[in-house]
């Protein structure tokens, strides 16, 4: 699906004075709306990251492109009859350009709808906006400019700060806290139980979760992933940390700023991740674990031991990248070698 650039179309020129890069051939190409460079037609804007896209827009009908500088090699040859514009980061620039296409939001009004549940102790600023089916309970508390858009339950004594928004179906339960600025797509539970049982006599003894959760500001959630409240103390998420879809967080963890967290990934219990960490999608860490500053941990990991400050680690049981890399091409190996090692095998028990 393309995104049109509504009643304001531009010029490869006037978006590359927009983006400060520098533009090659045609200045007047029309960029009516952005597409992918495979469905690409006339007016349309794509964005080429590596060679492999340059080859691409050889085909593509696009009429602007935006290209990495690094992947500009033949830049000049490529915008022939069309316009280039070189930027030192495609992706980035992209996420400008999106932003300037992109429809404008209709701002809810401020207030509480007449079908939204307050309980009376709740406290709600009077820009905030509550919608339709919310409920809010007891010494609960709505910063200026929230919103929550509908059916969003917020517990007892639960807060949230400042310009947030709370998409449907949010869950912030009893004594949670959100912090200013953020964003939690439908489905978002924050502060169920922790996954803690005992084993008894009769069979698994729950164990109470008494403390909550505590999340920073501009801190953004994907929908349906949870955050379980801690056993005691509170489960905390730093500041701008990003969280996709379909994401566990466990009681008692503790995730530092500006973290990227992919879809399916599971965090267990008591983990202790460092500020700038990355975890690729679906990959897991057992309890009780710590995560270095700025560590990256490759898709589909199964972390089982610490992870030192700013290593890479992939694999299940996750080791550093480099150690993995060399066991694997040493493993694809052994088809070609086993032969060989039966023959010596053979030769050795002859000798004897």
């Amino acid at each position: 699906m393309s995104i049109a650039a509504g009643p304001v179309a531009r010029t490869a020129e006037a978006l590359a004075r927009e983006l400060g890069g520098e533009l090659l051939g045609d200045p007047q190409a029309p960029v009516t709306r952005i597409d992918t460079i495979d469905s690409a037609t006339t007016g349309s804007l794509s964005f080429i990251r590596t060679e492999r896209f340059a080859e691409a827009w050889v085909l593509s009908k696009a009429s602007v492109g935006l290209i990495n500088q690094s992947a500009a090699g033949q830049a000049r040859e490529l915008a022939q009859g069309r316009a280039l514009i070189l930027v030192p980061d495609a992706d980035l620039a992209l996420v400008r350009v999106l932003e300037m296409f992109a429809p404008p939001q209709a701002k809810p009004e401020p207030g509480v709808h007449s079908r939204a549940c307050v309980a009376q102790s709740a406290t709600i600023a009077a820009s905030a906006s509550i919608g339709p089916n919310c409920t809010l309970g007891e010494e609960a508390h709505i910063g200026d400019g929230c919103v929550l858009v509908a059916n969003v339950f917020v517990g007892r004594g639960a807060r949230v700060g400042a310009g947030s928004v709370l998409h449907p179906g949010v869950r912030v339960l009893d004594r949670c806290e959100v912090g200013e600025r953020c964003l939690l797509h439908p489905g978002v539970t924050i502060g169920a139980d922790g996954f803690g049982y005992r084993p008894g006599p009769q069979g698994p003894v729950k164990v109470p979760h008494i403390g909550n959760v505590v999340i920073g500001n501009e801190v953004e959630i994907g929908a349906n992933s949870c955050v379980d409240r801690a056993k005691f103390g509170s489960t905390t998420i730093g500041d701008r940390t990003k969280i996709d879809n379909l994401v566990q967080v466990g009681h008692n963890s503790r995730i530092g700023r500006a973290c990227l967290i992919c879809g399916q990934c599971g965090i267990s219990g008591s983990v202790k991740i460092g500020d700038g960490v990355i975890m690729g999608g679906a990959a897991a860490i057992a309890d009780n674990l710590e995560v270095g500053d700025r560590a990256q941990i490759a898709a589909c990991s199964g972390v089982m031991n610490n992870i030192p400050p700013g290593e890479v680690w992939i694999g299940i049981p996750a080791g550093p990248a480099r150690e993995y890399k060399r066991n694997y091409a040493a493993f694809r190996m052994l088809g070609k070698m086993l032969p060989h090692l039966k023959r010596l095998m053979r030769a050795d028990e002859g000798a004897l």
